[in-house]
């Protein structure tokens, strides 16, 4: 069982501006609930008790809703990231909570569905014995995302984060790419490697990076190909998206 998850939701959303100058991004509804709710959802799905959520800016807004967690089934704590120094920086700021378990990553602006898949992502990364177990999802437009190349036994062979489109060509698959859903499973030894992680060129420091320097050390890190529904809230045409299909009842 996985009973501890980091939930990152110190982003800026600068492109859900101007409703995220007023409210933080992770707190927009997709359906009656704020996108972060759904990403908790996902994870008490899969047997997590545990939450650390990690905020930065207009973080009140997410700690007066979100509370304790008693009201979601969850037990949450909070740490704040004074600087948006990317996220292998926020899932660092859990290196105490988490101790010596296995722990998810999920990102508050993710919106999947079914929830239930988390079970599954949970017995995968167990049966496999994995380091790091990555949910990846097919798109289109590589340049937002983390894409990843795989092995037909679903071990990642390459992780690139926010490539260009040359820099992407090696990882298409058909006609789309396969990113990383904002979601995973790691072992604490995560940690030794985001000490280890250089900055990226826009000078934060991709917890994407970690997990590969994690993978080029021989550690197992392995792709778990989610089918069903994902969303980043991340920009108008995809929290459209996501609010569409939540109110179909689907």
């Amino acid at each position: 069982m996985i009973r501890k998850a980091i939930v990152l939701a110190a982003g800026k959303g600068t492109r859900l501006a101007p409703l995220t100058l007023a409210i933080p991004k992770e707190m927009i509804r997709v359906g009656i609930k704020p996108v972060v709710e759904h990403a908790i959802n996902v994870l008490r799905a899969g047997g997590v008790k545990d939450v650390l959520v990690v905020v930065g800016r207009k973080k009140e807004a997410i700690m007066d809703y979100l509370g304790s967690g008693e009201r979601l089934g969850v037990d949450i704590s909070y740490k704040i990231q004074e600087e948006p120094k990317g996220t292998a920086h926020a899932v660092h700021q859990g290196k105490g909570f988490v101790g010596d378990e296995d722990f998810a990553v999920i990102y508050g602006d993710n919106y999947l569905k079914p929830p239930e898949v988390m079970k599954e992502v949970v017995r995968f990364h167990e049966e496999k014995g994995a380091d790091a177990t990555l949910v990846l999802h097919s798109i289109k437009d590589p340049m937002r995302f983390g894409i990843v190349k795989v092995d037909v036994n679903n071990r990642v062979l390459g992780i690139v984060e926010k490539p260009t489109l040359e820099e992407a060509e090696p990882y298409k698959v058909g006609d789309g790419y396969l990113n990383i859903a904002g979601l995973l499973v790691l072992k604490p030894t995560i940690f030794d490697f985001i000490e280890r992680t250089e900055p990226g060129r826009d000078g934060e420091v991709w917890l994407t990076d970690s997990i590969e320097l994690m993978r080029r050390s021989g550690r197992k890190v392995f792709a778990f190909l989610f089918k069903g529904f994902r969303y980043d809230v991340g920009t108008f045409e995809s929290l459209i998206e996501a609010d569409r299909l939540e109110q179909s009842g689907r």
